[in-house]
């Protein structure tokens, strides 16, 4: 499955999905219009949600930071 990426459609937005990633910034409530589109992103691009607000923002954010991750947006250092 091709997807679009998340940093090329969020470069904006960047700073505040590293953030989110990170716990600084709460996204749905602190930014409910970026978090509706990067939901509305991840449902179309094959990210499966309960319904659950908590759940779907774990979710989400889960999602969020292996693209982040996966792009090298973010680089973890801790090393367990």
């Amino acid at each position: 499955m091709s997807r679009s990426s998340v940093v090329s459609k969020f470069k904006k937005s960047l700073h505040l999905l590293t953030d989110a990633v990170e716990n600084k910034v709460d996204l749905d409530r602190q930014h409910p219009k970026i978090y509706k589109k990067l939901y509305k992103f991840y449902s179309e691009n094959g990210v499966e949600f309960t319904y659950d607000p908590y759940d779907d923002y774990e979710i989400l954010l889960d999602a969020l930071y292996e693209d982040l991750y996966t792009e090298g947006v973010i680089i973890e250092t801790n090393e367990a």
